[in-house]
């Protein structure tokens, strides 16, 4: 047994300026993943290896979904300080190096590394409140983390966006210098908390788990991130990959099993608390990508809005988010309850994904807004409590590996639903797009068919322009509105859909959750008497 680190020694002026710590460097990573994204189409546009676009993302998602279960494990034998200053360190210097990159392929390096750092500050972030605070002052603390998400979401691609048209697209990376500073301070100077002891430092980093578990993690990321797209689903490429998964994931079950402290403890999925929980975190996390990435494309490619339009498309979900993160926690903090929450959450989002089954070209935008705001205030209090709950059945000595365990599953979700939304898609374009269509399309030439095809006629104008000009150069200018009017209806429906499918896995989440036990939240001075016991435990 280890002795795990207490804040009883804390000053509760320096819990809150460590507090403030933590949420910059939550803000400094969150940030991160929305305002890149903003500057990407102009890095291709400089650097070129448009073929390599995807990597850019798929490099710094497979490095944080690799580094979480491992850091988060690794923190409860040397303490979350050293690992968050670690993670700001690293995650500077991978954001410093891609402000000055030559090319796609040290881009795509250098994001595995700024990768490796965000995975470390994610991890570390949700830990270290569990550190700080007692179990009923955790709920109101975890709620204000919703709440940086959120901001940090709305922001993100405006300074992106405004960065990137006024000084540059490098600019963009070094946005993170000054909150990483600030961070460092703030941690450095704040979060000193005693470091773990006990039997478990004794023993040694399972370094055969860790390689077994990226394996596993690596093949199913490719699997998914080529499959109907690069490669077919059925081609020898992505089955091997497939089967890649299941040996390595097969190998780090076996493994685990036999290991007193491994990387990623599936012993403690037997608290149905925690396994309830995460398998909730994994299904919710469809419903939170559904949204992320396919509101911006109804928007956009379905409502026509523009470039700028379109990126401002999440702020009614993450106002609503923020909204009820906050308030859930102050709840929770006051009532020593969660579940119901966390159930309510589910059955808002729930409706308010099935609801957004029935946006339409002509949808007014203000139920198209108020569908947003809805689903965000469902997502609020699932988000952040879930992870309280997990956080409430672990044993205190280990609590990293079960937070960062958590969203190990969350971001596995998050990676499938991708998949599948995106299968989806193609699926219902290829499927009606043909019959929608004005009948002399069908005649056009198929490369032009093949051009008509393309979802991104309906998000780049440019791409609509050559279109345009395409069909005009073949004396067929007259068939453009025609062909993006079929395109829209389409594009709507196939939306739709992932809005259905996106709402059955959070209403199953629902169900989970409802199942879920919940145990009592340790007040303020219990869960200071039961900190200082476990503190002074020893082997």
């Amino acid at each position: 047994m280890t002795a795990a680190p207490s804040s009883a020694g804390l000053a509760p002026r320096d819990k809150i300026l460590a507090f403030v710590g933590i949420l910059t460097v939550l803000f400094l990573s969150s940030l991160n993943m929305t305002v890149v994204g903003s500057a990407m189409p102009r890095v291709i546009s400089d650097l070129g290896g448009f073929h390599l676009y995807a990597w850019a993302f798929t490099a710094y998602s497979l490095a944080t979904t690799i580094t979480v279960p491992i850091v988060g494990t690794v923190s409860d034998r040397y303490g979350r300080r050293p690992l968050i200053l670690l993670g700001i360190v690293v995650f500077t210097l991978g954001s410093v190096l891609l402000g000055v990159v030559q090319s796609m392929n040290q881009l795509i390096v250098l994001r595995a590394l700024q990768g490796v750092g965000g995975g470390m500050l994610m991890a570390m972030s949700f830990t270290a409140i569990a550190d700080l605070f007692t179990p009923i002052e955790r709920g109101r603390y975890q709620g204000y983390t919703g709440a940086v998400w959120g901001i940090s979401s709305v922001v993100g691609p405006l300074v992106g966006g405004f960065l990137t048209d006024h000084l540059g697209w490098r600019s963009v990376f070094f946005v993170n210098v000054p909150f990483a500073l600030l961070a460092l301070y703030f941690v450095g100077r704040f979060f000193r908390m005693p470091a773990p002891s006990g039997s478990r430092m004794q023993r040694p980093f399972d370094a055969l788990g860790a390689l077994l578990l990226a394996g596993a993690v690596v093949t199913l990321t490719l699997a998914l991130s080529w499959g109907g797209g690069t490669y077919a689903w059925d081609s020898a490429r992505i089955l091997g990959l497939l089967a890649a998964t299941l040996v390595l994931g097969g190998g780090y079950v076996w493994h685990s099993r036999q290991q007193a402290q491994p990387i990623l403890n599936l012993r403690l999925l037997r608290d149905p608390a925690i396994s309830l929980a995460s398998l909730a975190g994994f299904l919710t996390s469809a419903g939170m990508y559904a949204a992320i990435l396919y509101l911006p494309l109804y928007m956009q490619g379905v409502r026509g809005s523009s470039a700028s339009g379109s990126g401002l498309a999440l702020t009614p979900l993450m106002f609503g988010l923020i909204v009820t993160s906050t308030l859930s926690g102050q709840i929770v903090s006051r009532t020593g309850r969660y579940k119901g929450l966390i159930m309510g959450g589910a059955l808002v989002a729930t409706a308010a994904l099935l609801l957004s089954t029935t946006l339409s070209t002509t949808t007014p935008l203000w139920i198209a807004v108020g569908l947003m705001v809805l689903l965000g205030l469902g997502l609020g209090p699932v988000n952040s409590q879930l992870t309280l709950a997990v956080q409430n059945a672990a044993p205190r000595e280990q609590l990293g590996s079960a937070t960062s365990g958590n969203q190990f599953f969350r971001q596995i979700g998050g990676t499938l639903a991708v998949s599948l939304f995106g299968a989806l898609v193609n699926a219902q374009l290829a499927q009606n797009l043909a019959a929608k269509l004005p009948p002399a399309a069908a005649q056009l030439p198929a490369p032009m068919q093949d051009a008509i095809a393309n979802p991104n006629v309906l998000s780049s104008p440019q791409a609509t322009g050559q279109l345009e000009a395409a069909l005009a150069r073949l004396g067929h200018a007259d068939l453009i509105m025609p062909i993006l009017t079929a395109l829209r209806g389409v594009m709507a429906g196939a939306i739709d859909h992932v809005f259905l499918i996106a709402g059955v896995l959070v209403g199953v989440a629902f169900l989970v959750t409802a199942l879920m036990p919940e145990r009592p939240l340790a007040g303020r001075r219990a869960g200071a008497r039961a900190e200082g016991r476990q503190a002074a435990a020893t082997d």
